[in-house]
């Protein structure tokens, strides 16, 4: 897949995503909804031989499974060129807790053991746009003077055009930049926060792992901002903007 595809398959699950909300049909919204859209874009791109696959098994960890992965035929070579996708949406501050920290970085090394010369990883992630924002985009590592809640709202701007590049637990991740779009990943840093969930990563995959090799994490990987939604100014009215970003993961050398 290209990144005109990518982008035709974002804004294919915004559309989606505006519809349901539209329709007070919010309700239906959650990570396992956002295969639809995803999967009917990607079958209308099938030929052939071509294959779409959800929960895919993946090739190095038999007991993993991902998303899902788009497996398109290459006659002339006789393979396949896969793409697969682990998606995110958020809903009800989940992205703030532990667990969902730990759950994302797992989908990023899953997606970069899967990678080879012939596949590609995309990790893609939506939701209400004020919940992107709040919840992700701008999750603090550390909150300083917040509320009880430990939330403290972001600083920004509406900025139909370019996106916001903001200093928050993510950021260490992901790049919200399309002038900037690439993030180096230290997987050797001594920070705790992140330290403790790549040692997780380790404790929870190496049994599984096909290799009969210890499993071990590189020391860095990177990831790389393909497609961010523009945010949308909706001063009134019941429909809620949703927000979508897609980052592929490649391996550094």
């Amino acid at each position: 897949m290209d990144n005109q595809n990518i982008e035709e398959l974002a804004n294919t699950i915004m559309w989606w995503l505006s519809y349901i909300t539209s329709v007070g049909r919010n309700y239906l919204l959650s990570e396992g909804a956002i295969r639809f859209p995803i999967s009917e874009y990607l079958e209308n791109l099938k030929k052939d031989n071509d294959k779409l696959a959800l929960e895919f098994s993946h090739p190095q960890f038999p007991q993993k499974r991902l998303d899902l992965c788009f497996q398109k035929y290459k006659a002339e070579n006789d393979i396949f060129e896969c793409t697969a996708f682990e998606f995110k949406y958020i809903k009800n501050g989940f992205t703030r807790s532990i667990e969902a920290k730990q759950n994302i970085f797992n989908d990023l090394m899953r997606l970069h053991f899967f990678i080879d010369e012939n596949s590609k990883g995309y990790f893609l992630i939506c939701g209400n746009q004020d919940k992107f924002r709040q919840d992700f985009q701008t999750l603090l590592l550390k909150p300083k003077n917040a509320d009880e809640s430990g939330f403290q709202s972001p600083r920004f701007k509406n900025n139909p055009i370019q996106s916001i590049q903001a200093e928050g637990f993510y950021t260490e991740w992901f790049s919200f930049d399309n002038e900037n779009s690439i993030k180096i990943i230290d997987l050797t840093t001594d920070n705790s926060d992140y330290s403790k969930i790549y040692l997780n990563f380790i404790n929870e995959y190496t049994k599984g792992y096909k290799n009969e090799a210890q499993l071990t994490l590189p020391s860095q990987i990177s990831t790389n901002l393909v497609f961010i939604s523009g945010d949308i100014t909706q001063p009134n009215g019941s429909f809620l903007p949703s927000k979508i970003a897609i980052w592929e993961i490649t391996k550094t050398t």
